[in-house]
């Protein structure tokens, strides 16, 4: 049977430390490489022989889940936006309609289709701003991070948001409303 993802992603983070790690973060960004090179290595470990393309893939999004609320990062998941499923919006869809140059469109390709870079570059049309994450580079003309091969590393990828954020005049931490 299958090793579950999140299962094998929680129980690392969970050795780790989920408070360590979020502490961690919020107060050095370098941190978040660290910690992303460490729990994707010990999880790929785990997968063994099931560490393909879609496992690694899956626990890259989760990963950045997990990252993105522990660095206090304003983000919006697996929202659709006229009948397109993006799966990450950095801050948000409203800044994204409103100020397209500050907002980033994260895509979690699992395999080597290009149809969600495609679709992505229907809403935002800022391709720059347009991340793909991959286990392995695929050859695209937006920025991809992945575990191997591409000229961006996946364990850099929240320092490069924040340096995004930042950039470009965001407000970097997630404002909690309640």
């Amino acid at each position: 049977m299958p090793k579950d993802v999140k299962e094998v992603l929680y129980s690392v983070i969970d050795a780790i430390g989920r408070e360590k790690i979020r502490a961690d973060v919020s107060k050095d960004a370098g941190a978040s490489k660290r910690y992303c090179e460490e729990i994707v290595q010990k999880c790929t470990l785990a997968f063994g022989d099931e560490a393909n393309d879609e496992t690694l893939g899956t626990l890259c999004e989760a990963l950045l889940h997990f990252m993105l609320t522990a660095s206090q990062l304003p983000s919006e998941r697996k929202v659709t936006v006229d009948g397109t499923e993006l799966d990450i919006v950095v801050p948000n869809v409203k800044s994204m309609a409103k100020t397209p140059d500050k907002a980033l469109v994260i895509q979690v390709l699992k395999t080597v289709d290009l149809a969600k870079v495609k679709q992505a570059e229907v809403l935002q049309k800022h391709r720059e701003n347009i991340w793909i994450i991959s286990a392995r580079k695929i050859d695209s003309n937006v920025k991809n991070y992945a575990l191997e091969g591409a000229e961006f590393k996946y364990s850099s990828i929240i320092s490069d948001i924040r340096a995004f954020l930042s950039r470009k005049g965001v407000s970097s931490l997630k404002m909690l409303h309640g």
